[in-house]
């Protein structure tokens, strides 16, 4: 009989401590031998199904007075189904000839698309109806073959847009597999329930992947660009998600996704017309065709921009790129498909144009303000961070990693610097000046002040960390932002971590510490008691399989400036690997690309003549990491705080009571988190408050009062996890209370 265990919020359901003692050491670290003190390494659980979609974009939603969240997550392609895109025969057939290895007979790399005609021996000569039909014919840089086809068939008719019921009590339920290849549909078929299909179903009609995404004090998602025709073609579009009604705010539909309900693959069309190249009267060429506008769009399309929720309960967008489709595919696509040959769309790719005005959206009015008077040049996902300047409510500003100087250094016509080299240097963006200013139309680079400038560049590659501790006035004491690893000038992976001091007189950059080893596309979590957890993560240079895929957790301690190797995990997780904090004080590592979720050393399917396992076995998973805070030495579970009274709302410049369970002198602090919606290793958004509090003159009674930020610009309005720590180290199970303003 297999061992089915259950999961990490059990502490909110009572099965956490089932869960441990079913999985003991000798089972979790079967793959981790060299780290079996569980308080020291933490713990590693088995393999989470993750269903139709690897969890490239995922973040927690929280219904109005709930205490448990759900996890709103998706991938490429969530307006379809994967039979939607991917006849299922055709899938198989692909599949079982090799097509998605890296064989000699593998597709075109550049195509990856297993419905080429090329790959079905002539027998349909409308296969590749989704490139054409709903792409334009433009090539699909991010292939189907990396997320849409899947071998789990239960998954095949399931929408690419999931709410996940963290709180479901089959959520975290599995075989106590280690392996993606060894995943089945019995696997898959033991938490189906914990899942809700929000796509096209619920009103999203868009492929929203390589978005920006932010959740606001209304506990709404606002999730701005995203992809259009090629991979790198933005979106004008503000989808917004609301968890309430677990659907999306009416946006008009495209001809491309409305046609395709109607005639999907194009069976009636080609009857009719077997050259046809789009749908009538749905030219992808036309970008109203397929973004028929509406008032919320904003001024610029947009693809890898940044979000961040703002002080005044605003957000500000950044950066992205697009490209002008009215130019067209390669005209000899489907030749060169035939032929093996690479297709390159070189004059649309040509087009590509970076973003350089911010645009401000105000959820209240469901519109957006372009900042013409404040440009400045990004790399794709800009890490960004609110910084308090002064002592009132409109003293604040973002400051920025990676900014370029359009005036010294222009965008060269005809081209652009989204993807490098930037530069190393932190500017500072006044909106609330931009925003005021007359000349807000005009075209300028004004309203940014240069503040540092750091050792080495972070875009495109690294993860952040926002701490931020106030004292018993409710004044900021420190701000640290960091930034972890990064390339240096040649380009290779560092292990630098640097940190800046926000309320330094002169803030500047100095480096805080060093990880094991270096790498990029990490995933970085500030746990409950103010330390930062880093899983996953590539480095190319690296000495050892271990190295190059970042199986090794770290944690890093920014009180120490000291980095120390956790447990291992046996899944490879980079650039479209996420991370999450739950209430629990656990931290769940989901997505990448389904191919890569395959190792080399995969147990049921080895290396043989390939460098890598078979990634037709690959299936979106994920897992959960319990730090070593939550461990006594014996391995046994430390004993937890527990908080047994919070309100539900906290107010700016005010104190509040909590009570927690035995002696109020046994806490060491008290802290509110921040966690907002993460991608490609990116966790803009996030924010750790440390509070001032102080104890009950009888400890006896468990009171404690604690006294809240003054100002919005320390953290902004929302919904944040209440952690009680106490003075092992150990957290509570977070309350959730809302940070409102009056």
């Amino acid at each position: 009989m297999k061992k089915r265990h259950r999961g990490p919020l059990a502490l909110m359901t009572g099965v956490l401590s089932a869960w441990v003692s079913l999985a003991g050491p000798a089972t979790v670290f079967a793959q981790s031998s060299d780290c079996t003190d569980r308080s020291v390494c933490g713990e590693v659980s088995p393999l989470i199904p993750m269903q139709s979609t690897e969890a490239v974009h995922m973040g927690l939603v929280w219904t109005q007075g709930s205490q448990t969240p759900k996890l709103l997550f998706h991938s490429r392609f969530p307006e379809y189904t994967p039979n939607d895109v991917a006849d299922p025969a055709v899938v198989d057939a692909a599949i079982a000839a090799g097509a998605l290895t890296n064989g000699a007979n593998d597709f075109n790399p550049s195509l990856r698309d297993v419905l080429h005609p090329a790959k079905r021996d002539g027998s349909d000569p409308h296969a590749d109806s989704f490139q054409r039909l709903t792409y334009g014919g433009y090539l699909l840089r991010q292939g189907l073959s990396q997320s849409v086809p899947t071998r789990i068939v239960a998954n095949r008719t399931m929408e690419r847009q999931l709410l996940f019921d963290l709180g479901h009590p089959d959520a975290f339920r599995n075989n106590g597999k280690f392996h993606t290849a060894l995943l089945d549909e019995e696997d898959f078929a033991l938490n189906r329930a914990a899942f809700t299909e929000v796509g096209f179903s619920r009103g999203n009609y868009y492929n929203t992947y390589c978005n920006a995404r932010v959740t606001l004090a209304d506990g709404r998602v606002y999730v701005f660009g995203g992809h259009d025709m090629q991979s790198q073609n933005g979106l004008f579009k503000v989808n917004v998600f609301d968890p309430e009604t677990e659907t999306w705010a009416p946006r008009a539909k495209p001809c491309t996704r409305d046609n395709w309900e109607r005639d999907p693959f194009g069976l009636q069309l080609f009857a009719q017309d077997p050259e046809a190249r789009n749908y009538p009267g749905c030219d992808q060429r036309d970008i109203r065709s397929t973004q028929p506008a509406d008032p919320s769009d904003m001024k610029y399309a947009r693809w890898y921009p940044s979000a961040l929720a703002l002080p005044d309960g605003t957000v500000l967008v950044l950066a992205g790129t697009d490209q002008d489709a009215s130019v067209g595919p390669d005209p000899l696509a489907e030749e060169k498909g035939r032929q093996g040959a690479t297709q390159s769309d070189a004059a649309f790719s040509a087009t590509r144009v970076t973003q350089v005005v911010p645009e401000i959206y105000d959820p209240r009015t469901d519109r957006t303000i372009a900042l013409e008077n404040a440009r400045k040049t990004f790399p794709l996902y800009p890490q960004a961070e609110v910084v308090q300047t002064g002592p009132e409510e409109d003293d604040w500003v973002v400051c920025t990693m990676g900014g370029m100087d359009r005036v010294r250094n222009p965008v060269p016509p005809g081209g652009d610097r989204y993807f490098g080299p930037f530069s190393k240097q932190t500017w500072c963006l006044d909106v609330v000046a931009a925003l005021r200013d007359a000349q807000r139309d005009v075209p300028a680079e004004n309203h940014w002040s240069l503040l540092a400038e750091a050792q080495v560049n972070r875009h495109y590659c690294c993860p952040t960390a926002s701490l931020v501790k106030t004292d018993r006035s409710g004044k900021t004491r420190s701000h640290r932002w960091l930034m972890i690893s990064g390339r240096n000038d040649a380009g290779a992976s560092v292990a630098t971590i640097e940190e800046m001091e926000l309320t330094a007189k002169s803030p500047r950059w100095r480096q805080a510490g060093n990880l094991i080893h270096p790498s990029v596309t990490s995933k970085a979590v500030v746990l409950p008691d103010g330390k930062v957890l880093i899983g996953h993560g590539t480095f190319t240079q690296g000495a050892t399989f271990e190295e190059r895929a970042g199986l090794r957790f770290q944690l890093y301690d920014p009180a120490t400036g000291t980095t120390r190797g956790l447990a291992k995990t046996t899944v490879v997780r980079g650039l479209h690997g996420t991370a999450t904090l739950l209430p629990d004080g656990t931290v769940l590592f989901a997505g990448e690309n389904r191919e890569a979720l395959i190792r080399t050393d995969d147990p049921s399917f080895p290396m043989g003549d390939f460098p890598r396992g078979d990634p037709d076995l690959g299936v979106p998973n994920g897992q959960i990491f319990r730090p070593p805070y939550l461990f006594k030495q014996d391995g046994s579970l430390a004993e937890r705080p527990v908080v047994t009274a919070a309100p539900e709302e906290i107010r700016y410049k005010d104190h509040f009571d909590i009570r927690v369970q035995g002696r109020s002198d046994r806490i060491k602090s008290v802290v509110i988190l921040r966690s907002d919606h993460n991608t490609h290793s990116f966790t803009g958004g996030d924010r750790f408050v440390d509070l001032g509090f102080e104890v009950h003159s009888d400890p006896r009674k468990g009171e404690l009062r604690v006294h809240t930020p003054r100002l919005p610009s320390q953290a902004v309005p929302g919904i944040y996890m209440l952690f009680v720590v106490d003075r092992a180290g150990v957290p509570s199970v977070a309350k959730r209370v809302d940070l409102v303003q009056d």
